[in-house]
């Protein structure tokens, strides 16, 4: 083994090296990356220890973070008035007899861990949200009489 501070081959691994006090030898910098040292994280013309964010990277997909920004607010339902208990897979359960969902969410308090009392249902097929609408606004759920209603787009 070679230890990464001193560059030398001895009896020390490089986080016990006598000689991590001084400064690193001069050739120990210039070197390149060889099989038993730690690979380097920017690849491509980077210096060594420098920074490359991911995204910068060789080999990175550009547009990767894109569609992230466009969701489809087209067929999404607000539905509020869910009780404390209430998790995702309630409500999944509840509104995939409609239709194919998409996506739930139910927003949770990050100090509790309990529902804050609303929540969000994609779906597939605009008609499916429509019959999830009419048919459980004003449905009891968990004691509690829950309000659907179509989801204001975000605003960009």
């Amino acid at each position: 083994m070679v230890c990464r501070t001193c560059g030398k081959k001895g009896d020390h691994w490089t986080s016990k090296c006598p000689y991590k006090d001084l400064a690193p030898a001069p050739d120990s910098l210039d070197r390149p990356p060889t099989s038993d040292g730690p690979p380097t994280l920017g690849g491509g013309g980077a210096s060594k220890g420098s920074y490359v964010a991911p995204r910068l990277r060789a080999g990175a997909v550009q547009d990767a973070g894109h569609d992230m920004k466009r969701r489809n607010d087209e067929n999404s339902v607000r539905v509020t008035n869910l009780s404390e208990d209430t998790r995702e897979p309630d409500v999944l359960e509840l509104f995939r007899t409609f239709g194919p969902v998409s996506r739930v969410y139910v927003a949770v308090d990050q100090r509790t861990g309990s529902s804050r009392g609303f929540g969000f249902v994609n779906f597939v097929h605009r008609e499916d949200a429509e019959k999830a609408i009419s048919k459980l606004n004003g449905y009891g759920y968990d004691n509690l009489i829950l309000h659907v209603e179509w989801a204001t787009p975000r605003p960009s």
